[in-house]
């Protein structure tokens, strides 16, 4: 049979970016099962903004995001969009059983499947094969993210650091001359009081859920431009005072171009980085 050593190697490879305890937590569920005799492995974790709208686009033919063509033929595989999906947060992650030989990927959600989805709800993990509506059997979510994961402070460290240090630099808050280095220091502190500062938050330099929410939605996700849609789009219109449909339109596109106007910035009428960082930046 497969080492377990293999499986857990190939899950890790495989879900990137996540928080720490959901990195500890596969390992317990890969070990868990395989004294089962069942092998298990993880197929992702942490997504991009890009990688969701692939994954999105999946049975969508004919979707777009960002102005870009994501949409394929196939089977619908998600209902969330970019900006909407708990992977973006490194706390989900998803899996699938493998042969004994570990050569072959088994996706029938048979008993074997749901022993490993019942091990992993009792490490903590809620299960997409409980949702009442669209059923993700491969989906696992880390329930006590929440408290473990609230506040990041001074003192700090891991792949959560490095994320929220990534989120403020494309924003362009200064991170000194360490940059993103997964360690909360003087200078991650400092950025955090100034986003806190112009979002109007409490400032106490500390990583909270309500700062963290707040980053989230002006964290940069790509070029926005006529035919985009989503939760990002709703957030430019509400900063440019038109209208919030959470389409870029024509109305949008005129919307952004005063605001480039005003601000002196190029009038292209899409967001770019430079044109997201002036809305939502330093």
């Amino acid at each position: 049979m497969i080492s377990v050593e293999t499986l857990k190697k190939r899950s890790l490879e495989r879900i990137g970016e996540v928080h720490m305890e959901v990195k500890k937590k596969v390992i317990e569920l890969i070990d868990a099962a395989y004294e089962e005799g069942i092998a298990v492995q993880m197929s992702s974790g942490y997504r991009s903004h890009t990688q969701q709208a692939a994954i999105y686009g999946q049975g969508r033919p004919g979707y777009h995001w960002n102005g870009v063509h994501y949409g394929s033929a196939g089977r619908i595989v998600t209902y969330a969009e970019p900006g909407e999906s708990n992977h973006h947060s490194g706390r989900a992650v998803d899996f699938f059983l493998v042969s004994p030989e570990g050569n072959e990927a088994l996706w029938v959600v048979d008993s074997r499947w749901r022993r490993v989805a019942a091990l992993a709800k009792g490490l903590g993990f809620s299960w997409g094969g409980d949702w009442k509506s669209f059923k993700d059997y491969a989906h696992l979510e880390w329930m006590e993210a929440e408290k473990w994961a609230v506040v990041l402070k001074a003192g700090s460290s891991g792949p959560a650091v490095r994320i929220l240090q990534k989120q403020l630099a494309d924003l362009g808050y200064p991170l000194g001359p360490s940059g993103v280095d997964g360690r909360f220091g003087p200078a991650t502190m400092q950025a955090v009081k100034m986003f806190q500062e112009k979002e109007e938050l409490a400032v106490d330099g500390s990583y909270g859920p309500k700062t963290r929410t707040r980053l989230k939605m002006r964290t940069y996700t790509g070029v926005l431009k006529q035919g985009a849609r989503g939760l990002a789009v709703g957030e430019v219109q509400r900063r440019i005072g038109v209208s919030v449909d959470g389409s870029f339109g024509p109305k949008t596109k005129e919307g952004v171009k005063t605001y480039q106007e005003q601000h002196g910035l190029e009038v292209d009428g899409m967001v770019g980085p430079k044109t997201w960082r002036h809305l939502f930046g330093k």
